[in-house]
């Protein structure tokens, strides 16, 4: 099915849909690490004026997504090694904590929407991409700790690049919903110290696929 054109949804303002659909496009790698952006050429494929695509493109460079160059032009943010660290080293330090949270605080309802995640079948990277996502989100917001929670949003919106190559290997998907499995188990039986250890076993799977692929 074709992409439905920028200008198309008429429940957005245009600066939303230009940034929406920019942020997509490089999310999933169809705009990919180090490529040149014509500003008049995302105009014309959007449909949309230079305003808003002009101002979509520096809510994405305050996002680092994209880095916009004086007299030059703007350029889709390399994706670097120090970068991946970083976010693993920060992953490593937040997202145990918050797993045992919400071992300790997770009720059925939280409970039914994981399993439903769990349950569906995406078959494209967008939708991997947003399971994925929302596996996290809905854990996070477990915790009960509002704050953590939108830590945890903003380095997840900054490590999606890195998830859209991970889960783009065939066999990583199928790890991916193994450890999923295992930590949703955990949370299940409210046993944070095993919730903690499954996320910790997650993120570092994740790290190494990473290293594999960009080493």
């Amino acid at each position: 099915m074709a992409r439905a054109r920028a200008g198309s949804c008429p429940t957005l303002s245009q600066n939303e849909r230009a940034y929406r659909r920019l942020k997509d496009d490089i999310v999933a790698l169809r705009l990919k690490p180090g490529d040149a952006l014509n500003e008049a050429g995302l105009c014309a494929e959007l449909g949309l004026g230079r305003t808003p695509v002009n101002q979509a493109l520096h809510r994405l460079m305050h996002e680092g997504l994209v880095r916009i160059l004086p007299r030059k032009g703007v350029l889709v943010q390399p994706l670097s090694m120090d970068e991946f660290a970083h976010l693993i080293e920060v992953r490593r330090l937040t997202e145990p904590p918050c797993a045992a949270l919400a071992a300790g605080r997770i009720g059925p309802d939280a409970l039914a929407r994981l399993d439903a995640v769990l349950a569906s079948k995406p078959d494209d990277l967008d939708a991997i991409l947003d399971s994925d996502r929302r596996f996290h989100a809905l854990i996070a917001e477990a915790s009960g700790n509002r704050v953590l929670a939108e830590v945890l949003a903003g380095l997840h919106g900054r490590s999606v690049r890195f998830w859209a190559l991970s889960l783009a290997t065939g066999h990583h998907l199928a790890e991916v919903a193994e450890e999923h499995a295992v930590i949703l188990d955990a949370l299940r039986r409210h046993d944070p110290e095993a919730a903690a250890a499954a996320m910790t076993a997650h993120i570092d799977s994740f790290a190494r696929t990473l290293a594999a692929r960009l080493g």
